[in-house]
């Protein structure tokens, strides 16, 4: 039996969030990659998430791959 795929919605959510996080990284804006990285986080494990397993798996592997993200510190 195949897995649910995500729906055209739901694809459409997690491109947003991985486009939020390359803008954030691109302008090289700390808080804004911080604020994108805890909203992945949080969609991720939200319990509405649960009920839609694609989405989950899509949306932690977005937060695994965003993990190591970080903008070096401005001395």
């Amino acid at each position: 039996m195949k897995a649910p795929a995500l729906t055209a919605a739901e694809a459409a959510r997690v491109q947003r969030y991985h486009d939020r996080l390359l803008a954030a990284l691109q302008a090289r804006d700390r808080t804004a990659l911080r604020s994108a990285k805890q909203d992945v986080l949080r969609a991720a494990y939200a319990p509405a998430a649960a009920e839609r397993p694609p989405l989950r798996q899509a949306l932690r592997l977005l937060s695994w791959r965003m993990a190591g993200w970080l903008l070096p510190r401005r001395h």
